[in-house]
């Protein structure tokens, strides 16, 4: 599995609670806006992100340029999110995973069968 971080880890011994966009939106007008990218924090509720571990999807978007990772990252850092991983559901042709300095600790999981493996762990 190749995983890319992008800023300093949590704190040692503390444990954090991993919320999936889809389960944070403020309501289900906002999917216009491809809310798995967490590219804007105002569809999220604040008070289900803040202090715990903000789960995004990579789509294409990510790879046509509407969507960013240091997006994701101040997405996930207004909403009080500890951090965030990023996780790659489909390899679109042209994917590029280069690091991207950021402001909280950040991981994008590259390996598709990893992603999966974690959303089902969400899931159920």
């Amino acid at each position: 599995m190749l995983v890319l971080a992008f800023a300093a880890s949590t704190r040692i011994n503390q444990t954090y609670t991993l919320v999936a966009a889809n389960d944070a939106l403020l309501d289900s007008s906002v999917t216009k806006y491809s809310p798995t990218d967490c590219q804007r924090p105002e569809v999220f509720n604040k008070n289900l992100i803040k202090g715990n571990i903000l789960l995004c999807g990579y789509s294409y978007n990510f790879v046509v340029g509407s969507a960013s990772i240091k997006q994701v990252s101040e997405t996930a850092k207004a909403l009080g999110a500890v951090g965030f991983v990023l996780c790659v559901e489909n390899v679109s042709p042209g994917a590029k995973f280069d690091p991207v300095p950021v402001g909280i600790p950040g991981i994008l999981i590259t390996d598709t069968s990893k992603s999966k493996v974690l959303e089902s762990h969400i899931d159920g």
